[in-house]
This record gives structure tokens, C-alpha cells and sequence, in this order.
């Protein structure tokens, strides 16, 4: 359907219903003959967005295993088999495995859990054709389709609207806004914004009452909903902070194996060596200065960190996405459906004398239910409105009766385009009573009160009204009597359960949050006075529109609530953070909020929200709560604080031990560590470093700091420098032992392996935190009986001829344990003294 009649349904919303069905030659009352729907579905194609592009497994192995210090093992790996050093070869080549496959699973495991919600939500319609109702896959609609709405519809494609009884639309997931809507078929201004435009029902909004009519003037990428998707594009997948770490300590690594390869080389050449025997000593030493634990450490912990989360209900699709989860300095939220629970509910009941309870209040909600003309229908299966639903759930929480006998209505008036008041005439215990629900203003009106009591009765509305309440005035009388204004029920949104202290959690931690919101101000700043924010704090979407970008974003840090704002602002609100180096993290389930979730650093979806917000997202939280977010905010911070903790005692291991190697070497010990030594020690890296440190609880002050800041490494210069001294103190005390030890051969080397072996151990559990002694944190008793248990095997292998022959191993007198121990534990014991006197950071 093309040409000037059809070029002009881009403004349907102002047109009038018969002129826009003309345009799209239809007849409202039979709808399109099937030979037309086939033309007309292979001219416009399906009511479809584009299908999100899924990654095969193989693209998600590749991905995976491009990452630089992947790609840097990759090769060493490789050069080692090639130098004939085939264990330690396959060794770091079978390390990458579980690795990758981390990676790759819990990326799978998102994307087949989005695929199921999709498909469990694929939505159907009730159109009429060729003068008969049939429902169809909503996939199957074309421009001109009249499709026919009800109570609990979602509506399947953008719609004039030709028919709207009692018919109250949902638009929260394309406006944001929480208050339900009652649709017109009237034509809206020209300039009528989106969330103004109440001729029209827009695809993925709902029907919440009422039954209404309208003609198709858009489908798939052609709906305000495909125009926000196709906007998306593909989500570029953005670095997270410990990707760039480890970028950084692959650059850090190779410059330590090229210095190895030049001092290896060069103290052979001196010696008088060939030359091609010490380039392959140099090339093997680079090898071993490469720790293939790093990358396993990162999976393990964001591994078990993602199926922590999957049990408290958070669906990580992006494993890096859990540890930016603690960097992440600013937070923008919706309102609807993630502070609250995007559901109305009956806040409070009002007469002129004030606000009500008791069996006072039960008498006014009682009253509004019967007002109400569809309380009082069951047919079809059609579920009641959103303020019925309110009252009945309020009335029944009060302990009252809420089901009514429909053989008790005489008669109905349902609210119609031109009067916003439904009307009931019923039999009760004291006869005939008709009763009046709907707009304050109209209600008022329709009683007539005397001056004094109409200006009462509207000044309590202008103050309700204020608080953010959706309003209804009830009015009775008796059967041929005078009508009385009876009260006021307000209805309101309600705040989930602990968002506000979830948000105190969040300034605590020094996180900010911005609302951004379609609904009005004054509901807004209910919400935000309700929440703890500050409700004076609250800016228009307008006023951010005719802002420049210089001024936003110095405006950025007094904003808290945002009303009144399109996806645009949102999506701009976030691009200015970012540009202004903040790490943002941004929740939404809605249509409206795919552009911003796009965006973020960390995009969060609520399980419940649209298909499009869950495509664009890195989590979906499945109770859409802000507090599981802010649960999610403080694991993510553990987890950046273990991997910490894990890589400070992963490099200070391979500075312990290869500083041994290399000064030895330096010295003239030919091989002072065999491959099965280094081999075991290894073996207690990769245990301890990946499952222990994993299980390491959040420090007690976790959400009492600031966010890490950008690009802030966490190996730090400083906390380098004191890895350096830490694993050089136990290389030069383990060579000095070796050295000046009496027994000297075999007996000196095992001892002086066994202070390396021992002092890692204790060095593990003393690094627990890098800034409180371990007597204040909680014990971790897998790190702790792994400690035990390396060092009892230390002390058995002796012991056992097999074991004592492969290792060189001799029996240890008391004199030399006690060398071993006071090696062992004198490092810690003054980290844990710096740290307690002096809060300071300090590597044991």
C-alpha cells in the first residue's frame, strides 16, 4: 500500500478513523477478503521485527579464544611442544579448555533462555475478515487488518483506533508511563507526542480493560516498536575492566619474556655456550614466566559468580558483564515495573472530612465496585480493569465481600468517548441506588454540590492530585433521589518492597541514581519522596530536550528523577555519562528503554519486560527488583575483589619462583628445581586460586566504598611494587638457605623448595584481604584445609620411597622446620600488623 493516501498514515493519530480506513481501503465493518490479505502480506511481508541474529557455538569459541592472553598462551603452549618441553606444553594448552568453555556456556546457556521467553510469548490477534472473527499468529497481520481488542490483549501492531469501549490501554512498555490510559477514537492534535496519542494502540502495549477496534496502520519494523529495534543495531561488546587488565598484564608479560630471553642469552654467551643452545634456554624461560592461571581464575570465579546470581534470579548472558557489575558508578533507572510493580493499587480512600478507614473506607470501596459497569460482567472470560481489579483486591484485603450478583443490575452505562463516568443502577438492602464513578471534575459536576462543598471537594483534588494519585470520584443516590459526591479513591503504583533501602545501599557505595520516567511530575516525585530521593531534585524531559549537551552533562550529577521522558532522552542521558567517563549501568523492560540498554556499560532487562529490552541486555533480573540489581552490584564487587586477590597471588607466586630460578641460575646451580617440583606447586596455584579465592566472602566494608574508578587497574603500580618485594623476599631467603645450609646437595635444594612451597601456602591465606588482617574477616575454610593439606603432603613425600625418589626428596629435622616456618609466616605476620595499625594496603 503505497501512493498519498497511504504516505500520510505516518500521522494516523490526527486523521479520522473513517478517513484513515479509506486511505487503506478497507471496510471497518467486514475487514479485508483473503485474496487482498495475501496481496497485501506480500507487498508489506510479516508483522515481524527482524529476528535477533544468534551466535554459533563455533563464532562463541572463536570469540572466546581470540582473547589476548588466550592468544598469548596459545603460543607458548605451542612453542613449548615445539622445544620438546611437552608437559609444561600441554599443560597451558589443556588449561584453556575450561577457559573457553566458561565463556562459551554461559553465553549459550543466556541466549537458549531469551529463545524460550520468546517463544513462549509469541502473541496472537482477533482480526475481521471478510465479515468473519477469526484469531491468527500476529505475525500474519497486514495495513488494513481490523483487529479487535480486550481485557488482557496485548496489542499485536500499531492501530488507529475505530472503536474504544470502556477501552483503558497500558503504555508503560513504550512510554514508561505506570497509569493506564483511556483511548479515544477522537483525533489527537498533529504534535501530540507519543504518550499523548490515545486514538492510537501501539504494538507491545496492553489492553487492561474494555473492549475497542482498530484499523492496522503499521507493522513490524514499520511500528514505533520496530523503529526503536531497528535503531539498535548489533550491541558492540565493549571491554569490561578486567579484560583490559589482562590486556595490560599480557603486555607486561611479554616485556618480561623478552628480558628473560636477552639475560638468559646473554649470561650463556658469556659463559661461552653456542648460541642456539641459549636462545632455547631464553625461549624456555620466557615460557615458564608465563602463568597460565590468570584466564582460569577469571573463568572459575565469573563462572560460579553467574550460578550464584541464577539462583537469586539474575540470568547472566555475558560473563564479563558480572564484574563491570562493580565498577559501575551510576545507575540509570525506570520507574515502572523495577522500582514499583508496574500494577495499580487502591493508595487511599477519601471523604471531605479527610482520609478514611475502617468500615468507613470499606463502604466507599464498596461503592465504587458497584459504580463500576464491568464488575458487574463475567462473559467471555474478559478479566476486570485496573481500577476494578484495585478495588476488588483492596476490598478483599479489608475483609469485604467483593463479588456482586449480576441479577442485582437493572441497568448500565459504561464510560464512551464523551462522558468519563460509568454509571450503574442495582438493587442493595435499601433498595434501588444508582451510583457514578469517574473524573473528579465530572463527578463533582454531576452532583452540583453547594458552592462551599464543590470548592472543598476541589481543592482536596488538586491536593491529591499533587501526590501523584490516579483519582475517581463516587457519587450515589437513591433511586429518583439527588446525587451526593460520597469520596475520593485514589490509586497508585505501588514501591516494591526494600528499593528504599536498596537505594541507601547505593549512596552508601557511592553509586548514583537517576529515575528516568514517562510519568508526570507529580507522580514522580510521590515515588521519589517514597523511595528517599530527593523530590525537589526532579527535572522534565522538555527542559533536558532544549538543553545542549555541555549543559546536560553538567547538569548530570543533580539529577536524581527524570519525568516526562521519551527513549531518546534516556539513550542521551546515558551517551553523556559514558563520554563524561562514567561506568553505567541501566535497567529497563520496556520497548522505550532498548536504546539506553544499548548504551550502557551493563545493560540490565527485567525478566517480565519486552523481547527487545531482553535482546539488548547483559542481565535479566527474573523478580524485576531493583534490590536483586543491587545484590547483583555488591557480588560484582566481590568478584572484582577476589580476581584481585587471586592474581596478587598468582604473580607473586611466579615472581617467588622464578626469581629463584633465575637468581640460581645467576649463581651457577644448574637446575635448581625440578619439573615435578615446579609442576606440584603449580598444581596448588591452580587449585587455590580458582575455588578458594572464589569463595572468598565480600569484606566487611564492600558497599561502603567508592566504585573502583575507569580504567583504574587493579594491579596497581604500588600493589606491583609490593608483589615484587613480597615473592623476591621468599626467592632470596629460599636461595640463601640452599646456599648456607650445612648439608648442602639434595638435602639443601628440597629445603630451600619446601620455604617456597610453605610460604605460599601461608602467603594465600594472608592475602585474603590486601587491606584488613584476617582476624577480622570470616573463615574460609577451603582455602584454609588446602593450606593444611599442602603442606602436610610437603612433609609426607619423604616419606613415601616412590614420591622421595621422583622429587629428591629428604626428611626435614625440627631445626629446619623451624626455618621453614619462620620464613613461612614472618611476611604475614607484618602485613597483618601494617594492616591493622594503619589501614594501609600491604602484600605478604
Amino acid at each position: 500500500m503505497t501512493g498519498p493516501a497511504t504516505d500520510r498514515l505516518g500521522s494516523a493519530h490526527s486523521l479520522p478513523s473513517d478517513e484513515v480506513a479509506d486511505a487503506l481501503a478497507v471496510d471497518r465493518a467486514v475487514g479485508l477478503d483473503p485474496d487482498e490479505v495475501r496481496r497485501r502480506a506480500a507487498a508489506s511481508g510479516p508483522n515481524a521485527l527482524e529476528p535477533a541474529k544468534r551466535t554459533s557455538i563455533a563464532r562463541m569459541v572463536v570469540e572466546a579464544a581470540t582473547e589476548p592472553f588466550v592468544v598469548l598462551l596459545l603460543v607458548a603452549g605451542a612453542l613449548a611442544v615445539a622445544l620438546g618441553e611437552v608437559r609444561d606444553g600441554l599443560l597451558i594448552l589443556g588449561g584453556l579448555i575450561p577457559i573457553v568453555g566458561a565463556d562459551v556456556v554461559t553465553e549459550y546457556r543466556g541466549d537458549r533462555a531469551l529463545e524460550a521467553l520468546r517463544d513462549a510469548s509469541a502473541p496472537r490477534a482477533r482480526v475481521r475478515r471478510g465479515g468473519q472473527v477469526e484469531e491468527i499468529d500476529a505475525a500474519g497481520l497486514v495495513p488494513g487488518d481490523i483487529v479487535l481488542l480486550r481485557g488482557g490483549d496485548v496489542v499485536p501492531a500499531d492501530l488507529r483506533l475505530i472503536r474504544a469501549d470502556r477501552l483503558l490501554l497500558d503504555r508503560s512498555a513504550l512510554t514508561g508511563e505506570s497509569v493506564p490510559d483511556a483511548a479515544t477514537v477522537e483525533a489527537d492534535p498533529p504534535e501530540a507526542p507519543l504518550a499523548d496519542r490515545h486514538a492510537m494502540a501501539f504494538a507491545a502495549t496492553s489492553v487492561v480493560g474494555g473492549r475497542g477496534e482498530g484499523v492496522v496502520v503499521a507493522i513490524g519494523r514499520a511500528s514505533e516498536v520496530g523503529r526503536i529495534a531497528g535503531g539498535l543495531g548489533n550491541r558492540g561488546r565493549r571491554r569490561s575492566p578486567l579484560q583490559l587488565e589482562l590486556d595490560r598484564l599480557v603486555r607486561i608479560l611479554l616485556g618480561v619474556a623478552i628480558g628473560l630471553i636477552a639475560i638468559v642469552t646473554g649470561l650463556g654467551f658469556l659463559r661461552g655456550q653456542e648460541i642456539g643452545a641459549n636462545l632455547l634456554a631464553g625461549i624456555s624461560a620466557a615460557i615458564a614466566s608465563i602463568p597460565e592461571e590468570p584466564p582460569i581464575l577469571l573463568a572459575v570465579i565469573l563462572g560460579l559468580g553467574a550460578y550464584r546470581l541464577l539462583k537469586r534470579g539474575v540470568l547472566v548472558r555475558r560473563l564479563n558483564a558480572e564484574e563491570t557489575l562493580g565498577a559501575i558508578d551510576l545507575i540509570v533507572t525506570d520507574k515502572t515495573g523495577t522500582l514499583t510493580y508496574n500494577r495499580l493499587e487502591v493508595a487511599s480512600v477519601t471523604s471531605l472530612e479527610g482520609p478514611l478507614d475502617g468500615a468507613d473506607r470499606l463502604r466507599i470501596l464498596e461503592l465504587a465496585l458497584r459504580a463500576e459497569d464491568d464488575a458487574w460482567v463475567t462473559r467471555d472470560g474478559i478479566p476486570p480493569g485496573s481500577f476494578t481489579s484495585s478495588l476488588i483486591r483492596s476490598i478483599e484485603a479489608d475483609g469485604g465481600r467483593s463479588v456482586l450478583d449480576p441479577a442485582d443490575l437493572v441497568e448500565a452505562e459504561p464510560v464512551d468517548d464523551g462522558r468519563p463516568i460509568s454509571r450503574t443502577r442495582s438493587r442493595d438492602a435499601d433498595g434501588l441506588t444508582e451510583l457514578a464513578i469517574g473524573a473528579p471534575e465530572s463527578i463533582v459536576a454531576l452532583a452540583s454540590p453547594p458552592e462551599p462543598q464543590r470548592l472543598a471537594w476541589h481543592d482536596r483534588i488538586e491536593r491529591l492530585a499533587a501526590s501523584g494519585e490516579r483519582l475517581v470520584a463516587v457519587a450515589g443516590r437513591p433511586d429518583g433521589g439527588s446525587w451526593q459526591v460520597r469520596g475520593l479513591v485514589g490509586f497508585a503504583d505501588p514501591l516494591r518492597p526494600g528499593i528504599r533501602e536498596a537505594l541507601q545501599s547505593a549512596r552508601e557505595a557511592g553509586i548514583e541514581v537517576v529515575v528516568v520516567t514517562g510519568d508526570h511530575p507529580a507522580t514522580a516525585a510521590a515515588i521519589a519522596a517514597e523511595a528517599g530521593l530527593d523530590r525537589e531534585r526532579i527535572a522534565v524531559g522538555e527542559h533536558l530536550a532544549a538543553m545542549d549537551d555541555e549543559e546536560l552533562t553538567a547538569a548530570l550529577p543533580g539529577l536524581q528523577v527524570v519525568a516526562r521522558s521519551t527513549p531518546d532522552q534516556k539513550e542521551r542521558l546515558v551517551r553523556l555519562a559514558r563520554a563524561a567517563g562514567r561506568t553505567i549501568a541501566v535497567t529497563g523492560d520496556g520497548v522505550n528503554d532498548a536504546p539506553a540498554l544499548n548504551r550502557a556499560d551493563v545493560a540490565v532487562a527485567m525478566g517480565s519486560g519486552t523481547a527487545v529490552a531482553r535482546e539488548a541486555a547483559d542481565l535479566v533480573l527474573g523478580d524485576d527488583s531493583f534490590a536483586t540489581l543491587l545484590y547483583g552490584l555488591a557480588e560484582g564487587r566481590r568478584i572484582v575483589d577476589n580476581v584481585q586477590k587471586g592474581l596478587i597471588f598468582l604473580v607473586s607466586t611466579h615472581v617467588a619462583l622464578l626469581g629463584f630460578i633465575l637468581i640460581a641460575t645467576v649463581y651457577g646451580f644448574g637446575q635448581p628445581l625440578l619439573p615435578i617440583q615446579i609442576l606440584w606447586l603449580e598444581l596448588f596455584i591452580d587449585l587455590s586460586a580458582s575455588v578458594a579465592f572464589e569463595l572468598e566472602k565480600a569484606e566487611p566494608d564492600l558497599m561502603r566504598r567508592p566504585p573502583r574508578k575507569r580504567g583504574e587497574p587493579l594491579l596497581t603500580s604500588g600493589i606491583l611494587g609490593r608483589i615484587a618485594v613480597a615473592g623476591g623476599f621468599s626467592a632470596v631467603a629460599a636461595l640463601f638457605v640452599m646456599v648456607t645450609h650445612e648439608g648442602g646437595g639434595d638435602h639443601a635444594r628440597w629445603l630451600a623448595y619446601t620455604v617456597l612451597v610453605c610460604g605460599q601456602a601461608v602467603r594465600a591465606y594472608a592475602n585474603r584481604s590486601v587491606r584488613e588482617p584476617i582476624w577480622r574477616l570470616p573463615v574460609n575454610w577451603f582455602l584454609l584445609a588446602a593450606g593444611i593439606a599442602v603442606v602436610a603432603i610437603q612433609a609426607a613425600i619423604p616419606s613415601v620411597p616412590v614420591l622421595s625418589e621422583a622429587f629428591r626428596a629428604t626428611q626435614l629435622d625440627a631445626s629446619d622446620w623451624v626455618v621453614v616456618a619462620v620464613i613461612a609466616a614472618a611476611p604475614a605476620i607484618l602485613a597483618q600488623v601494617v594492616r591493622a595499625v594503619t589501614g594501609r594496603t600491604w602484600i605478604a
